[in-house]
Formats: C-alpha cells, structure tokens, sequence
C-alpha cells in the first residue's frame, strides 16, 4: 500500500466514487480511496432506491438534479459506462385536496426551474400506471423527465471511469482516524499504517460523523433505519411504469426485477449509534423490516390492489442519515485545514451524487465549490451541534414528516 498521495476519499460509496471521479476529470492527479469492504458501494448505497425527482424545495437542489439527469445521460457516451438511468418520469399522487394545492405551488416553481410538469386526469393516470385504483385518489401531477438509477450499477459507473482516469481504490482498509498537526490534516491512519495526503475527504455515509469525532468534531447528523421491500414479479408493470410517490401515506414506488420496489418514511422512525455498533458492523446486519413495510402495504394496498396478491421477495435493509433540517452537510471542515466531510444524505444520496462530486472536487482544485452552497454548512447549527437529543429529536421529526405539505 501506498505511503503517500494527494488525495484520500474515505468510503467507496456512491458520493466518494462520484467525487474521484470529478476530480480526476477536472485533472486531479494521485487520488486514493478507502473502502473498508470488499467491494465499492456495500453499504447504503445499494440500498437506496435510486430516485431522481427534479422538483426540490431549494434553487441548489433543482440545480443539482438537474445536473444529474445530464450527467447520467451522457455518461455512458463520455465515459463508456452506463449508469443504468430509466428516464420514465414521476407520478405524484394526491389523496387529499389539500395535497392538490400543494402540488400547484410545486407545479409552479418547476415551471419556473424550467421544468416540464403538469396535472394530468385520472384516465392519463390509469394509462401510465394501469395498477392504480383511481377511484381512492384526488389526482395528481406528472414530471415526464424524472426517472431512477440503479444504485449499485451507477456507483460501479463512476468507479469504472474513476479508474480509467488513474484513480486507485484500496479495498477492506479501514480508516481508524485522522492525522493532524496544528489544525492541518495530513493523511489517515487505517489498520495497515499511516497514508499521508494533502487533502482528506470523508465520504463514509452514516459512519462520516464517527470518523470526524475521532479528531473533536461534532457532525450534526443522525442515522435513521429506512426500509424498502420488493414483490415477486409480475406480468401486470408496464415496461415504462414510472415512479409514483403518495405523500399522503408517506410511500414511494417504482418497478425493480419485475416485481414492484416500495418504500416508507415510518411514523415511529429508529435512530441508530454507530459508535455503539461493533466495529464490522454492516447494513445487511440489520433486522428485516417486516413489521414496518407489512404496514406500508396495508398503506399502499387500497390504491394499489395488486399488491395484495404479490408476496414480497426481498426486505431491504438501509440506514439514511439526516440533519435536522433535511439539507445536505457538506464543504471544508472549519476546525481543520484541507479536510472536507459530507453527509446528510437525507434520502437523496443517489440522485444528488453527481453534484456533490463536483462541488467537493471544486472546493479542493479551486478552493471554491462554483456555487453558492453556503446552505450545506456544517456550521449553520452553531452551539446545538452538541445538543444530543436535540439532533437526535429534530431529525427524527424531519424524518417522519418528509413528504410533509408544510415542509414543501
């Protein structure tokens, strides 16, 4: 193993492949990532459903999205990588009329973003998703440009062309903490010795704040379980079925193996420690979900009847990780110089890849990130940072009400 490069990414996840990539296409030389598994993106990545829904509640996240959708696109172009983009568009379900007004404030401001968006009938609805019962909803609005990735395959899309550039990524190295002197990082210490490098970033997901606090930085994020199950297969999914998310109920839906692929933002949501976790501790480790996704079911069924006659074949296991506010953490870590952290994902990791690739590989090229992400500050929550429970109480609540009208 190397002693000594530029760069170190720490976590192979979809966000550290993304930014090695970046870097090394805006000419970053002798780039190093860690990942402490086997294999790129083992973690929470996989377990991501992949959505890329353009319409978001801040002018940075349009853009970012919109970033995304022309990077996934054209990837398999520029790169010879296919990141696996199924372009179907989006359905948003209302079951309410209050969530109709809410969606013309939404169709609104995509207009203004430039985006393509519209209510469309209930005949249109049964058309794209003949599966729905449309007698059990109000209505709803679709985006024809949205879509969804496969997560894994797009992270082994970025990774593929991160390691054409030069890129070099060491497999089950753990990064065990961070070497500093008189505020400067200079490399990490992982289980085989000391690397040293001029910048450090850590992209490690649910274990990013973990990493930090080996060296006295608090990180205001919380890992919150997030589950997903897939049906068996079915005859009955249109080859262009698009995602459908029903906020009212807290639950989205896209097709995945044949079958249908749904998620849930649980009332109760369940807090994890990392720090109090073993050491090899791994997603997959975690409990399958049944009881909680058996109620998104009896959520989801009424609208979808079909799924009531499809037994589930997988339970997915997953970890997101959320500030209190539901916005990003990500830039240069004030207490240190030249070392970088992102986290915060907030159930948006995949299709917020692209752009945080680039902001963080601006930031260690030009010093700058090229926009003005000023609202992604890891110091925007001042002294509440070492408020515990407080974070812990806030992001619950952000979880919980994520699709909630007032938060858009």
């Amino acid at each position: 193993m190397k002693k000594q490069t530029e760069v170190i990414i720490i976590g192979g996840g979809i966000w550290g492949l993304s930014t090695a990539y970046h870097l090394a296409k805006y000419g970053q030389m002798d780039i190093l990532v860690l990942e402490r598994n086997p294999g790129i993106a083992a973690e929470t990545t996989p377990q991501a459903a992949g959505l890329v829904g353009q319409i978001r509640s801040t002018d940075i996240m349009f853009q970012a999205i919109r970033y995304a959708l022309e990077l996934f696109s054209q990837f398999p172009k520029e790169t010879g990588y296919d990141t696996s983009l199924q372009q179907t568009g989006s359905l948003m379900v209302a079951l309410t009329p209050e969530r109709m007004d809410a969606y013309e404030k939404q169709i609104r401001k995509a207009h203004k973003n430039n985006i393509e968006a519209d209510f469309i009938s209930n005949i249109e609805i049964s058309n794209l998703v003949p599966s729905i019962d449309v007698s059990t909803i109000e209505g709803g609005y679709f985006v024809p440009n949205d879509g969804y990735v496969d997560p894994y395959k797009c992270a082994c899309a970025y990774a593929n062309a991160a390691t054409d550039l030069g890129v070099e990524i060491i497999f089950n190295t753990h990064a065990i903490g961070l070497c500093q002197e008189n505020g400067k990082i200079f490399g990490v210490e992982t289980d085989e010795g000391v690397i040293e490098a001029n910048h450090v970033i850590i992209t490690a997901g649910p274990w990013g704040a973990s990493i930090a606090k080996k060296i006295g930085i608090a990180t205001t994020v919380q890992p919150i379980r997030h589950q997903r199950a897939r049906t068996v297969p079915t005859k009955n999914i249109p080859e262009h079925h698009p995602v459908v998310r029903i906020p009212d109920i807290s639950c989205y839906l896209r097709p995945e193996k044949g079958g249908y692929l749904y998620g849930y933002f649980e009332p109760n949501p369940v807090s994890m420690d990392l720090d109090k976790m073993p050491s090899d501790f791994r997603t997959i480790d975690l409990e399958p979900p049944i009881m909680v996704m058996d109620d998104a079911r009896v959520r989801l069924s009424p609208i979808f009847p079909i799924l009531n006659d499809l037994a589930i074949e997988e339970y997915n296991k997953g970890i997101v990780t959320f500030s209190p506010d539901g916005v990003y953490m990500i830039g240069p870590v004030p207490e240190y110089d030249r070392l970088y952290l992102a986290t915060g994902c907030a159930a948006l990791g995949i299709a917020g890849s692209a752009a945080v690739g680039r902001w963080l590989s601006k930031w260690v090229i030009d010093g700058d990130p090229g926009e003005d992400v000023s609202i992604f500050s890891h110091q925007r929550f001042g002294d509440k940072v070492e408020d515990t429970d407080w974070l812990r109480r806030e992001s619950e609540i952000f979880y919980a009400n994520y699709y909630s009208i007032q938060s858009e």
